[in-house]
């Protein structure tokens, strides 16, 4: 029984070996065809090699080189000088605006009646609606020095005349820096306010 056995698996094994070696094809190696170059004259060869897709070379003729154009001369284009750029341009701050007009009409009846809260208040509301509106700076840089702040109304006075487009309301924000600078014993503050009224 053995032996029976034996000459099984021995047949088995062989049967596979068989098998295996009979799935596997032999794959016949040639050399890659190197197609030379044709020249300007000879038009392109076809290769086919064995797996069947056509190869088509593109003519490798010379490109013709061109000199370029020549480039125009750079157009200078000059702007336009304004001979006094300050007083023709004004930009709108806002301060035209009929609510914002009102408001700084009441802020200035309030200061002249000496109601600093209600000058405060309204010159508040203004800015919101006109952030850069100078006379909001002024009424709120004058209710600063009525309380004391001497630096914090030296700060929104100069505020305020980085957005003065008028001279009377420089003025105005010159003299509440004349104030300011006297409340802080600061005399180059005082000096330069002098200066400018």
């Amino acid at each position: 029984m053995m032996k029976r056995h034996n000459k099984l698996i021995l047949t088995t094994s062989a049967l596979l070996s068989l098998a295996l070696a009979g799935c596997q094809q032999q794959q016949v190696l040639t050399p890659p065809v190197q197609p030379s170059p044709p020249t300007a004259n000879e038009v392109p060869k076809v290769l086919k090699p064995s797996a069947g897709v056509e190869i088509t070379p593109y003519p490798t003729t010379e490109i013709e080189r061109k000199p370029a154009p020549p480039t125009p001369a750079p157009v200078i284009v000059k702007p336009k000088v304004l001979v006094n750029p300050s007083s023709s341009q004004k930009f709108d701050d806002g301060s035209n605006l009929p609510v914002v007009k009102q408001m700084l009409i009441q802020a200035k009846a309030a200061a002249q009646q000496g109601q600093w809260d209600k000058v405060e208040e309204n010159a508040l509301h203004a800015q919101r609606l006109a952030p850069q509106s100078a006379e909001t700076f002024l009424y709120l840089a004058m209710v600063a020095n009525q309380r004391q702040q001497a630096s914090q109304a030296e700060a929104l006075a100069r505020r305020g005349l980085s957005y003065a487009q008028s001279n009377a309301v420089q003025k105005q924000l010159w003299q509440v820096l004349l104030k300011s600078g006297q409340l802080q014993n600061k005399a180059a503050l005082v000096q330069e306010a002098q200066q400018h009224l």
